[in-house]
């Protein structure tokens, strides 16, 4: 089977473009990974007038670039069977990301705060409140909807990729709030050792975020 030439763009980081290597690599499609390295800040200021929104990832399709990760994710994901089997299904997947993006909108508001008092007071209270109520309804979902392996009842889809790479960087940056979130912790390792996202894990560049 011939695919489309896939370039991804973004910086040297997993982020929101994690979840469409998730894709690729589940899909065994080949794409080429482009970072921009920290080490190289001039290479940005460069390349973003260039790009679909100003901003990174991108995601070009034989030539055609596509910006805003959610959208180009969702497009390849369709391509690939991987954004559910009806539309019900599709409605659910792209809640279930959409809902991964509030809760990390509500993390950067301590994420990036330059004061180191408050951004430590901005994450107790996110966490003793906020996160638990987020991680609750993520795992309501997970166990309703989605009958407790995926978040849809037919089988793994992006949003599944989502979530997992979601609870990576918050399980390696905040290990205590996974602790008690079984199902969660058990849906992360479900997705991190499906055929072809496995084998990615283990050779993908190793970055903080």
């Amino acid at each position: 089977m011939s695919h489309p030439t896939y370039k991804l763009t973004y910086f040297d980081v997993r982020g929101v473009a994690e979840a469409v290597r998730f894709v690729f690599a589940y899909a065994k499609v080949p794409f080429e990974d482009v970072r921009i390295s920290h080490d190289s800040p001039a290479d940005w200021p460069a390349l973003k007038p260039k790009t679909p929104f100003r901003q990174l990832p991108y995601l070009e399709i034989d030539g055609e670039a596509y910006g805003q990760s959610a959208a180009f994710t969702r497009l390849v994901a369709k391509k690939y069977n991987l954004a559910g089997t009806t539309d019900e299904e599709q409605a659910h997947v792209d809640a279930i990301a959409d809902y991964i993006k509030d809760i990390w909108n509500s993390i950067y508001k301590f994420w990036m705060e330059p004061d180191a008092e408050k951004k430590e007071k901005l994450r107790d209270e996110y966490f003793k409140t906020g996160l638990v109520e987020h991680l609750d309804v993520l795992e309501s979902h997970l166990n309703g909807y989605g009958k407790g392996k995926f978040f849809v009842p037919s089988g793994v889809t992006w949003a599944d990729f989502v979530v997992a790479t979601f609870a990576f960087t918050l399980q390696k940056h905040f290990p205590a709030t996974l602790e008690q979130r079984e199902a969660l912790k058990a849906h992360m390792e479900r997705v991190n050792n499906l055929p072809g996202i496995k084998e990615w894990i283990a050779k993908r560049p190793q970055t903080d975020d």
